[in-house]
């Protein structure tokens, strides 16, 4: 007997980068970017870029940035007398 295998992917499983850059809250030319340049994990049906929910949970991982503690401050920018 084989063991079990994950089904395979439907077309139904997967959102155009429209959708994707809404569910992420970001611009779709961040989005477009990022795969094309930054190793965002993404699918090609056609000419279309697709995500899958896996696709979108690691972009989002990728994109996170790590909270300053809360008694850090940013310091300002040196002014310029003039």
């Amino acid at each position: 007997m084989s063991a079990p295998t994950e089904p395979s992917p439907n077309a139904e499983d997967f959102v155009l980068a429209e959708v994707a850059a809404r569910y992420l809250k970001c611009g779709e030319r961040w989005l477009r970017d990022g795969c094309n340049h930054r190793g965002f994990p993404h699918h090609r049906m056609g000419n279309r870029l697709v995500f899958s929910r896996e696709d979108l949970s690691e972009i989002a991982a990728m994109a996170r940035r790590p909270a300053r503690p809360s008694g850090e401050r940013r310091t300002p920018a040196p002014t310029v007398a003039a």
